[in-house]
This record gives structure tokens, C-alpha cells and sequence, in this order.
């Protein structure tokens, strides 16, 4: 036992518990804990310090350690003691496993012996469960055929057999089907038993049929009856009847006066839902496009999908099996009365291919819109749930609707002449307006005796386009002389009715793509050879339209630009053709060239026919330009040569000169025309172009005149009016580039001391020496000496 007047207290053995440390006591804290109240304060030292007396803290440490190994010790026995029970455990606890396992072995010996005993009297059960099946069922067969035969005899011998009858009249369901099963077989055995020579056998199959007719008519007057009632269908007795006839004759009467019996079919046989006649100058309107089929029948398909519904809740409350039922009735309404819908509107429209496939394309997506709906209400009501037999049978009975008008290039056939007659209307108007012009194709021979490498030598697919687009330029301008024909028999045409086509019209054109849209989304929905028609849809846009109309527009532009007239009107037409090609470009490659994507080489002659196309037109655009522009360098040509010698070369300043006053007027109207006839890009390339070669002409003129003192002044006058109109073009290019004028002109007014200062500054500084020396050379004063002075510095 220790002794020590230090001995810990209670609260410092608490803390000397496991627990605490592993609730996150640390040793500082514990060292802190024990030692917190062994400090002295009260005796002050010097520098302010309290004194502190250390025996407290060795006391408290010392005890603490005296009960640290106290507890160890004690740990340490009770280790031991707890190894030594643990053995004794575990020995303990092998003995209880062998036994157990002994125990298991012997019930796993006992379950095997049952198992055996119970596989030997299953082998000798089923055998003899087998036997009794065939005997319960033969037996069952026997008594079939005993009454079989005994009910053939009562109707052989008596046209009656009660036993029969007694079934036919039960309460009992079952009773009633075994009495159809029998009626049935009775018949079937009385056929086989009968003897043409034997009267009295064809008189018991007449009795016999005579009493199933009797049975079914009851059955089927019941069958009406419980399903006339429309608040309250009796679904209980129609199923019950159902059953009966199914085993009679599968139902085939039953089915059908379930299918009869209902208000749609009866009913709507002898509605018509056809367009009026006004509806169809509508429908044949290419600029309408607001065509909506009457309400009439949006209103029958609406009455067919709740009928359709109706029934198919209906048959699967009546019949077993509605499946069969369901296809019957779904066959009907199709064949019957969409398909007279369908015909009655489809066949009036014949005459006018455009109102024809609009109508068409109506009705098909009226049709498969309704097709879907009902697919997916029978999805909905599980109808389809391992098989997909009634979407195939809702699949065929809308394909067979439209295959007449759909297959073997039926429809497609329809919807390119339908765009062949749009087409042939105008450029047979437009041609008739300008015949003289389109017939000399100025333009198409120049365009083909052009020295263009890159026209000429085209690779082979062009090539190959090429003559396609030759081939198909002629079938179509056949077509239209056979029109023509047809056409000088019937009418004539008006100047009224044919003023529009003097010129290209924008909103042709946007007529024409409209309807080429319209096409190809009608092409994309209605079939599968989207790619191959859009194709031709394109080829039929391309060449007969663009070449014959926009071709021939170009043509009246080039021969308006070669009678050098001053009225440029005919340049408005720049813009438009643009326009149209802007046009035309976009609606091929957002609309037309996406139908061919998974169809890489008729997407590629889709883009070389457009490339080729489009490069055509904008070389005969550059073509009419550069004609322009050389009438216009022309005319600047002749006025300047107006120009009088002694305009430079004067005593006396008057006003501007005649070349002047000629080719400024000329210049102010030039530009006025060219902006109301031309913008953007356009206008700014064709005035540069005009301005830098009026500018190289000035300074070639300024070459071939002696110029005075004097005359210099007036030579500078007209060069500031030339300015002041380019300035007015408002072009940064030509105001920078025409100052040089000025300058030249001052080379004539300086005095000739001060000739060298002028062309060592400004624009005169960058042009090279010897064309500066021809200007000077003009001075009235000029001195060859003097100038060689100046150009030897």
C-alpha cells in the first residue's frame, strides 16, 4: 500500500479513464487539468512577478504516476485472467461444432431417404394420372358422341331432339355453348352421312340447319337489342352471346352485326364533302397558299377516330379476342369510307395538276395524322402489347388508300408539269414581249465565243452537265412550241395581260420558287425517291426557268447596253438580276440540297448544275458591264476630243470650255441614272472603274495642248469642276486619287523660277520625272535648257 500526503482526489482518478482520451482528451490538456490549482500567488518579487512553489506540481506528478503503474499492473491481471477464459471458451465452443455437425450429417442421411421415397411414388402416380386423364377423356368423348348420335337420330327420325332443346333454352352458359358445339357437329356429321339417294338424310341436314338458323336469329335479335341500347350497353348478355356463336360458326354473323351496327358507317356512305368551284380556282392559284380542306371532312375524321375508339372499348368488353373484330371494322372504314372521301376529291381535281397534288398532299397528311392517332390510342390501351398486327393493318390500309395516285411516278409525273405550265405561262409572255431580242441571242454567242480559259476548259462532270442542260433546254423549248401551237387556235394574248413581261419581274420569280418549295416539301412527304425528284425539280428550275427567263432577261439588258442609249433605265436590271440570283442560290441550298445529303453524287451534280448556272450569269453580267463601261470611256473619248486648241492657249479667261461643260453635264447625268439604277457594291465598282480611267484619259489629255499662262488658269478651272463632281460620288478612292490634277495644272500657272519647288512636293513627287517633263514641256515659256536643270538635280 502507498502512502503520500499527495494523494490524488477523485476528480483527478476520473480523468484517468480510457474513455476520456478517446473522447479527445490530450495529454496537455490532462497535464493542465491536474495541475491548475497548485500555483501561489500573494508574494511579490521584484519586476512585478508572482511567486510560484514547484513541490505542489512534483507532489501531484509523482502521485500520478504511482497511479498510472498501479492501473497497469492491474491491466495486466486482467489480461491474463480474460486469455485464460477466452481458451477455455473457444475449447468449449469446438465441441458444440463437432456435435452440431454430426447432427446435420444424420439429417442430411434422413432428407435423402425421403427424397428417394418420394421419387419412387411419383413414377408410380403419374403413369396411373395419365391413365386417368385418357379415361376421364374418352369418357368425356363418349358421352359427346353417344348424344351425338342420339340427337342426329331424334332429328333423322322426329326434324326435334329435346335434350337439345332443353339446352338451347338453360340459363347456363355453359350449357348453351355445349347445345352451338353440338349444333355444329350435328351438322357437320349429318353432311358426312348423307346420301344423295337417301332423301331422308338431306331432309335431317335441312332440319338441322333449319334449327341453327333458328338458334343464331335469337341469339343475333338478343345481340341487337342489347347493343341498341346506347346509355346502357347490356355488355354482359353480348358477351355471352358472343361466346355461343364463336363456337358455332366463329362468330362470323355476330361479327359482323357488331360491325353494322353502328351510326357512322350507315350514315356518312351518302355524305359528299367536295370543293366547291370556287375552292378550286383557289387550289389552282399558285400564288394562293392560305388552302384548307372543308370542314365537313375534318369534321368525318373526327366523328371516324371516336368511333373507331368507342368500338375498340366496346369489342374488348364484347369478345374474347377483340383483335380480329377490331381489324374488321378498321378494314371497313378505310375501304369504304375514307376511300370514297379520298376519290370523290382526288378524281374532281384531275383536270388541274396543281390544285391535284395540293388536294393529294392534304389528304395524305390528314390521313396519316389520323393514322398515328389511332396507332397510338391502341398503344395506350394495350391493345398491341406483344405484337404489332393492328399499326401493320393501320400502315397497309393507308398505303393502299394512296398507291393509285402515289406509285410508278404517278404523282411526281403530275408535279412537274404542274411546274412545266407555270413556267411555259411566263417565259411563253415574256418571249412573245421580246421575240426579236431572245431570238438573236447576242449574248449567248458572245458568251460562247469568249477567249475564258476557265469557261472553255471545263472538267469532264461539267462537260457532262452541259449536255444534260443542252438536252433538257431542248425537250423544254419543244414543249413550249407545242404549247404555242395548241395555244394560236384557242387565244390571244393582250398587251394588256403582257406589259409585266418586258423586263424580268422579281415576283415572277418568287412565284416560280414558291411553288418549287411547295414541291419539294409535298416530294419529301409523299415519296421515298426524294433525293432523284428534287434533283429533277432543280434541273426543271434551272434550265428551263433560269435559262430560258432569266437567260433571256440578260439577253434585253446586253441589247439595251449596245445601242449606247442615254437612258440607263435599262441598268436597274443589275439589281434585279442579283436579286433574283440571291434568291434562287438561297432557296437551292437551304431547301433543295439538304433533300440529297445522304445522297452524295446527286448532291454534287445538284451543286455543280447551281455553280455552273450562277457563273454564267454573273459572267454575262460582267460582260453587259464591261459593254457599258466601254460606251461610257467612249463617250468621255469624244467629248474630250471637242477640246479646242486654243482653249489653253488664250489671251482672255472666259467660262468653262466646251469639252468641259459636254462631259461634266455628262458625268452629273451618268451618275444620277447609275444611282437609281444601281446600289451597294455594285454602283461603287462600276463609278471607281469609270473614275480611275476618266482620270488616266484627263492626264493623257493634258498632254496634247499648249498651255499658257492664261490658259493654264482656265485648265485648272476645268479640272476643279471635274473634281468637284467626282468629290460628289462621294468616293474616297477617286477624291485622293483626281488631286493630282490640280497639281498639273499648276505646273502651267506658276512662274517658271518656282517650277521646281512644285515638283519636289506633293503628289508630284511620287510620279516619275520623265512624265512630268511632258507636262512642262506644254508651258507657252518652256526651255528645254531650264528643264534639264531641273531634272539634272
Amino acid at each position: 500500500m502507498n502512502f503520500s500526503i499527495y494523494d490524488l482526489d477523485q476528480n483527478i482518478k476520473n480523468l484517468l479513464n480510457i474513455d476520456n482520451f478517446l473522447d479527445g482528451l490530450s495529454v496537455n490538456d490532462f497535464i493542465e487539468e491536474i495541475s491548475k490549482e497548485h500555483y501561489l500567488k500573494g508574494l511579490e518579487v521584484k519586476n512585478d512577478k508572482q511567486y510560484l512553489d514547484p513541490k505542489p506540481y512534483i507532489r501531484t506528478f509523482e502521485s500520478t504516476i504511482r497511479y498510472l503503474k498501479q492501473l497497469e499492473v492491474e491491466a495486466n491481471e486482467s489480461k491474463i485472467n480474460n486469455e485464460s477464459k477466452m481458451e477455455s471458451f473457444e475449447l468449449q465452443h469446438s465441441h458444440n461444432v463437432i456435435e452440431l455437425n454430426s447432427e446435420i450429417e444424420s439429417s442430411m442421411k434422413e432428407l435423402d431417404n425421403l427424397d428417394k421415397s418420394i421419387s419412387s411414388i411419383s413414377s408410380k402416380i403419374n403413369p396411373l394420372g395419365t391413365q386417368l386423364n385418357k379415361i376421364s377423356n374418352s369418357r368425356d368423348r363418349s358421352q359427346e358422341t353417344i348424344f351425338l348420335i342420339r340427337a342426329y337420330h331424334g332429328f333423322f327420325t322426329k326434324e326435334t331432339y329435346a335434350p337439345l332443346e332443353n339446352l338451347r333454352v338453360s340459363k347456363k352458359l355453359e350449357d348453351k355453348i355445349k347445345c352451338a358445339k353440338t349444333v355444329k357437329n350435328l351438322r357437320n356429321l349429318a353432311i358426312q352421312v348423307s346420301n344423295e339417294s337417301q332423301s331422308s338424310t338431306l331432309k335431317c341436314i335441312k332440319s338441322i340447319e333449319t334449327y341453327g338458323d333458328k338458334m343464331e336469329s335469337e341469339l343475333l335479335e338478343k345481340f341487337e337489342i342489347a347493343s341498341n341500347n346506347d346509355e346502357d350497353l347490356d355488355f354482359e348478355i353480348m358477351n355471352e352471346i358472343a361466346k355461343i356463336l364463336m363456337e358455332y360458326n366463329e362468330g362470323i354473323n355476330v361479327i359482323q352485326t357488331f360491325v353494322n351496327n353502328n351510326d357512322i358507317i350507315i350514315q356518312e356512305q351518302d355524305e359528299s364533302d367536295e370543293l366547291s368551284e370556287s375552292d378550286f380556282i383557289k387550289f389552282s392559284d399558285p400564288n394562293f397558299s392560305d388552302f384548307k380542306l372543308p370542314e365537313s371532312l375534318l369534321s368525318t375524321f373526327d366523328n371516324l377516330k371516336f368511333e373507331i375508339k368507342s368500338r375498340v372499348r366496346i369489342s374488348s368488353k364484347v369478345f374474347d379476342d377483340p383483335k380480329p373484330i377490331i381489324k374488321i371494322f378498321i378494314t371497313r372504314i378505310y375501304a369504304q369510307i375514307i376511300r370514297n372521301k379520298l376519290t370523290n376529291l382526288l378524281n374532281n381535281s384531275l383536270s388541274n395538276s396543281l390544285a391535284h397534288v395540293r388536294i393529294l398532299h392534304l389528304l395524305h397528311n390528314l390521313v396519316f395524322n389520323f393514322t398515328s392517332q389511332i396507332k397510338e390510342f391502341l398503344i395506350v390501351e394495350e391493345f398491341e402489347k406483344e405484337t404489332s398486327e393492328l399499326s401493320t393493318l393501320l400502315d397497309q390500309c393507308f398505303s393502299d388508300l394512296f398507291i393509285e395516285y402515289i406509285g410508278d411516278n404517278i404523282y411526281f409525273n403530275r408535279e412537274k408539269k404542274n411546274l412545266e405550265n407555270l413556267i411555259y405561262d411566263i417565259v411563253h409572255k415574256f418571249n412573245t414581249m421580246n421575240e426579236s431580242i431572245i431570238t438573236n441571242k447576242s449574248l449567248a454567242l458572245r458568251l460562247e465565243n469568249l477567249d475564258n480559259i476557265e469557261f472553255r476548259e471545263k472538267p469532264m462532270v461539267d462537260r457532262f452537265g452541259f449536255s444534260l442542260e443542252k438536252k433538257r433546254t431542248t425537250q423544254f423549248k419543244t414543249y413550249v412550241k407545242n404549247k404555242l401551237n395548241e395555244n394560236r387556235t384557242s387565244q390571244r394574248l393582250s398587251n394588256d395581260n403582257l406589259n409585266e413581261y418586258t423586263t424580268i419581274n422579281t415576283l415572277k420569280v418568287e412565284t416560280v420558287l414558291k411553288s418549287v418549295i411547295e414541291s419539294i416539301t409535298r416530294v419529301l412527304e409523299l415519296s421515298p425517291k426524294s433525293a432523284e425528284y428534287s434533283l429533277e425539280i432543280l434541273e426543271i428550275l434551272i434550265i428551263d426557268f433560269g435559262k430560258l427567263y432569266i437567260g433571256g432577261g440578260l439577253e434585253i439588258i446586253y441589247d439595251e447596253c449596245k445601242k449606247a442609249s442615254t437612258n440607263l433605265h435599262y441598268l436597274k436590271s443589275f439589281n434585279v438580276v442579283s436579286e433574283i440570283l440571291l434568291l434562287m442560290s438561297s432557296c437551292i441550298k437551304k431547301i433543295i440540297l439538304p433533300c440529297a445529303t445522304n445522297n452524295p453524287n446527286t448532291k454534287n451534280r445538284m451543286i455543280n448544275l447551281l455553280n455552273n448556272f450562277i457563273s454564267q450569269c454573273e459572267l454575262s453580267l460582267n460582260i453587259i458591264s464591261d459593254e457599258f463601261y466601254e460606251t461610257v470611256i467612249k463617250n468621255l473619248t469624244g467629248y474630250l476630243n471637242k477640246q479646242k486648241k486654243k482653249d489653253f492657249n488664250c489671251d482672255a479667261i472666259e467660262d468653262d470650255t466646251e469639252a468641259c461643260e459636254l462631259i461634266s453635264d455628262y458625268l452629273n447625268n451618268l451618275h444620277s441614272q447609275l444611282k437609281n439604277s444601281l446600289n451597294g457594291k455594285n454602283l461603287d465598282k462600276l463609278l471607281i472603274k469609270i473614275g480611275l480611267e476618266f482620270r488616266g484619259l484627263l492626264l493623257e489629255h493634258f498632254k496634247k495642248f499648249t498651255v499658257n499662262s492664261i490658259g493654264g488658269i482656265v485648265l485648272t478651272k476645268d479640272v476643279i469642276r471635274y473634281q468637284s463632281i467626282i468629290d460628289e460620288w462621294k468616293l474616297p478612292v477617286l477624291t485622293d486619287s483626281f488631286a493630282i490634277l490640280k497639281e498639273i495644272g499648276n505646273l502651267f500657272t506658276v512662274n517658271s523660277n518656282l517650277v521646281n519647288s512644285l515638283i519636289t512636293e506633293g503628289q508630284l513627287a511620287q510620279m516619275k520625272p520623265y512624265l512630268v517633263r511632258q507636262y512642262i514641256s506644254k508651258r507657252a515659256d518652256f526651255e528645254p535648257s531650264y528643264v534639264d536643270k531641273i531634272f539634272k538635280r
